[in-house]
């Protein structure tokens, strides 16, 4: 791409992998922008939802937390599935 940074992410798995390398620097907030970006371009990939729920928890938004782990059992993920159990959530 013409312009753009060299290392700038472009597609929704460089967003993913940006945002679980901002999450293991406990960047949070910088981890759910780029999970954010990465669920506007693959808004069906439950892995997003997923991490974009851990990162919200560190941040104390319970709720978001929860939509977000409700999203990614919805689209298949059975770790938000068995959390959601273990909290007496449905999806």
């Amino acid at each position: 791409m013409a312009g753009a940074d060299a290392g700038a992410p472009v597609t929704a798995e460089d967003y993913y992998k940006s945002g679980k390398a901002k999450y293991k620097n406990e960047n949070y907030t910088g981890a759910i922008e780029d999970y954010n970006k990465a669920a506007e371009l693959a808004p069906d990939v439950a892995k997003i939802y997923g991490s974009r729920g851990a990162a919200r928890r560190k941040i104390g938004d319970r709720e978001g937390a929860i939509a977000d782990a409700q999203k990614a059992a919805r689209l298949g993920d059975k770790d938000a599935r068995r959390i959601l159990r273990m909290l007496d959530l449905g999806w």
